[in-house]
């Protein structure tokens, strides 16, 4: 029988799986960092979603990363991690309440 995750173990657990990803994904990483950069930049609203569905179409479009997956559970840890790296992304980057808010990672 599987294991029944706490509110705090699952948002602690959903952000570890994102570090994971960008561990893994090193490349989609920093084009989602950059991409949030210019949006930014550009004085533009953007959702994590559409951030992610981006990304997806990238890898597979330049052939960047063979067999890339991109799991939507953990969208909105990498929305938080991206205010970590660019915080002046705060007013541009709409957010929904998750449980890896109260993540201690």
């Amino acid at each position: 029988m599987a294991e029944q995750l706490s509110f705090f173990d699952k948002g602690d657990k959903v952000m570890r799986d994102a570090q994971l990803w960008i561990e893994k994904n090193p490349t989609a990483w920093t084009f989602m960092v950059a991409t949030a950069q210019a949006k930014v930049k550009q004085g533009r609203r953007f959702g994590i979603k559409d951030l992610c569905e981006h990304v997806r179409w990238r890898m597979y479009a330049d052939g960047l990363e063979d067999g890339f997956k991109l799991n939507n559970n953990i969208s909105p840890a990498l929305a938080r991690l991206i205010l970590r790296e660019v915080p002046e992304a705060q007013p541009y980057l709409k957010i929904k309440k998750s449980v890896v808010d109260r993540s201690v990672l």
